[in-house]
């Protein structure tokens, strides 16, 4: 045998061997034959809950050793065997763990049986020391409930919590020491005839903060006995300050202030008027202003006094009802502190001149202000005697005949009478004569093949996303009763304007790419123009509601929220689109000014691209001017913008149709062409008629011989 033969067997041999020993190699039980020849451990387990639950049963854990595995009843869970680890398929129960109350929940509990668990809780008579229902008796304990042994004084409710127990008025009382809570068997004393202890600013204090903490336990704060307990305690203060005020000297001022309200008071003696004439009182938030002939109410007087007291928290209790039924159609909020005015002159309906107050705002929203007074006798807010004189974004300034316990109503501004009427009528008929003209817009555009360029293309997906978003705003930008839904809506809204602009700002593009390669006319691509069209404000969509997702959708509107600053997910892109197709629009008019100023050949192609230009700029600025009157309206939400944002945005169609159809001379062409073919089918039709009916009446003749 020659060497080349001897090798060729030997690496036979070899191979036969390697392959051999190959498949010879087996592995152990629990484990298998990995790609690289070794053994490896098999997870009989899995990795998911399912597979678990087949090895081993139901309510079990599946746990995996090297080469095997085992299997435990879930907590609150045994097996009928009883064994703690077992490898057979065995479905575990639930065990009642209830069975022991005394070990799972101590004395005095109850306890109640859970799948794989418990849960205990306090007996009738007893009270927890922690949650309501609980599973370590070691943490919470019943204890006896000690409000049952009724240890309180009248007027009183035991309160019982964490094993111990507290008195408390009921409401329309308050404590004597002025505490939330009373010690056993203490009165509370009627709120009606709780009085300060002396005129002092320390005992009226001491007063105003009892009146208001008894007052916030009221759960209806409509009810006729709250605001009879308001018009009460608002009478006390002003009783009890003029009073304190009554002993200044000539002149003096004294002011106080708590947490709780701001005083100030002044009075004059022996019938002496200082030069001014007038008396201006200032608090930290407010100011009066009011003449000393008003204050003293007569020509001759020992003392006139007057005090202007600001409460800080009233404003939080005192509901905004109006007594004028003018004023009931509009909802209102307070939005200053509640401040009493009171002079020494009894007649205080009868002033001899006005009394200036000066507010500051608590709240803002650029809404309507009002003027009121707090009207005693019927306990509501009224206007009547009350002017506003002048207000800002941080004060107003009223003028009032009259002296009371006044504050600042604002309008949250809701819309009423024949101005809602007028809106939604404006806003359906709009919308609808807009999607019709959309409509005709898009056959036009769709069906017209002698207008069909690219630049119609982008016309009819520019309608058509309009088309899609004014449907959508008919139907659904008032739907907010629907948080999610209003929220889709929202969404939705943001995209299909945002994908108008995208198309107008190609069509931008396009005009440039017509006046500067007007030789040589390059055009977008479809495929490009659909991913940018379509594309980015879908990015822009889908970025802000990974960034902001609770800014779509309002209490008042399904669109984007204005207070958090989200609407400029919508204006930036905006406005960015309007620069850059502006930019592209000044280009463009540059290119054709300097074009038409040369003798060009091409003068018949220039003027339908300066055509062109023209309506792509008037709708460039009617679209962009109606989000100028939109975002107005959104954030101040007056009248006047509310009618021009609603005319302008119901009537955008009507203006697209406008500026691309009928102003556009093949379109007009079209029209007439169309128009002519159905009058000649019409007179073809009656011809045919007659001809018919001629026919018949001949045919007839000559059957009967007549």
């Amino acid at each position: 045998m020659d060497t080349r033969s001897s090798f060729q067997l030997g690496l036979a041999i070899c191979i036969f061997s390697v392959t051999y020993s190959a498949k010879a190699k087996k592995c152990d039980p629990g484990f298998y034959l990995d790609s690289k020849r070794n053994c490896t451990d098999d997870n009989e387990c899995g990795d998911n809950e399912s597979t678990s639950s087949a090895r081993c049963g139901a309510h079990t854990d599946c746990y995996n050793t090297q080469g095997s595995y085992y299997c435990t009843c879930k907590k609150g869970f045994s097996n009928q065997l009883g064994k703690t680890n077992f490898t057979s398929r065995m479905n575990c129960h639930d065990v009642d763990e209830c069975l022991n109350v005394m070990e799972r929940c101590g004395p005095n509990a109850n306890c109640v049986d859970a799948l794989g668990s418990f849960n205990c809780s306090c007996k009738n008579g007893f009270v927890s020391t922690g949650e309501a229902t609980f599973t370590d008796k070691t943490k919470i304990q019943c204890k006896a409930d000690l409000c049952l042994s009724r240890i309180c004084g009248p007027n009183t409710v035991c309160r019982s919590k964490a094993g111990r127990f507290y008195c408390e008025c009921i409401e329309g009382f308050s404590s004597a020491s002025g505490g939330a809570r009373v010690t056993i068997r203490a009165p509370c004393v009627a709120l009606e005839s709780l009085r300060p202890r002396s005129s002092s600013f320390q005992d009226v204090n001491t007063f105003v903060g009892q009146s208001i903490k008894s007052l916030f336990k009221f759960e209806n704060r409509n009810s006729e006995e709250f605001h009879r307990l308001i018009s009460n305690f608002l009478n006390i203060i002003e009783k009890y300050s003029i009073k304190a005020a009554r002993n200044l000297s000539h002149e003096e001022i004294k002011n106080f202030s708590t947490d709780q309200f701001d005083v100030i008071i002044q009075a004059i003696r022996n019938n002496t008027i200082p030069k001014g004439r007038r008396a201006k009182l200032a608090t930290a938030n407010n100011i009066m202003d009011i003449d000393w002939n008003s204050v003293a109410g007569k020509e001759s007087f020992d003392v006139a006094a007057a005090a202007l007291i600001s409460i800080k928290q009233l404003d939080c209790l005192m509901g905004a009802n109006i007594s004028d039924s003018a004023d009931n159609e509009t909802k209102l909020e307070l939005i200053s502190e509640v401040v009493t005015a009171t002079v020494t002159n009894t007649d205080k309906e009868n002033l001899a001149g006005n009394v200036i107050l000066t507010f500051k705002h608590k709240k803002y929203n650029n809404q309507t202000t009002k003027c009121v007074y707090w009207d005693s006798l019927a306990s509501v807010w009224s206007t009547h005697g009350c002017m506003l004189q002048h207000s800002n974004a941080t004060h107003t300034v009223c003028t009032c005949t009259h002296l009371s316990s006044f504050a600042v109503l604002m309008a949250l501004y809701e819309i009423k009478g024949p101005h809602i009427y007028n809106l939604d009528m404006i806003t359906i008929v709009g919308i609808i004569l807009s999607l019709v003209c959309l409509f005709i817009s898009i056959l036009t555009f769709t069906l017209c093949r002698s207008i069909k360029s690219i630049r119609t293309t982008i016309h009819t997906h520019l309608c058509l996303s309009l088309f899609l978003a004014e449907l959508l705003f008919l139907i659904g930008i008032s739907r907010t009763e629907n948080k999610t839904g209003c929220a889709i809506v929202a969404g939705f809204l943001h995209y299909l304007f945002l994908t108008s602009f995208a198309w107008m700002l190609l069509e931008g593009v396009q005009l440039y790419l017509m006046v500067v390669k007007v030789f040589n006319a390059k055009s977008l691509q479809l495929k490009y123009m659909c991913l940018f069209g379509y594309g980015f404000p879908l990015l822009v969509v889908g970025i802000s509601a990974a960034a902001y997702a609770q800014g779509y959708g309002t209490k008042e509107y399904c669109w984007l929220d204005l207070k958090s600053g989200f609407i400029w997910a919508f204006l930036i892109p905006v406005s960015l689109i309007i620069l850059v197709n502006a930019g592209f629009f000044i280009i463009t008019v540059w290119r054709l000014v300097d074009k038409f100023s040369s003798l060009n050949p091409d003068m018949n192609e220039l003027k339908k691209i300066r055509a062109f230009t023209i309506t792509a700029v008037a709708q460039l600025c009617l679209l962009g001017c109606m989000w100028i009157f939109g975002i107005l309206h959104f954030q101040e939400n007056t009248i006047a913008m509310t009618y021009i944002f609603t005319i302008i945005n119901s009537l955008q169609g009507v203006f697209i149709f406008t500026l691309h159809c009928l102003f556009n001379k093949q379109v007009r062409d079209e029209y007439a062409k169309i128009l002519v073919s159905i009058c000649h089918m019409k007179k073809a039709s009656k011809y045919s008629e007659f001809s018919t009916s001629s026919t018949q009446g001949l045919k007839s003749t000559h059957e009967t011989g007549m």
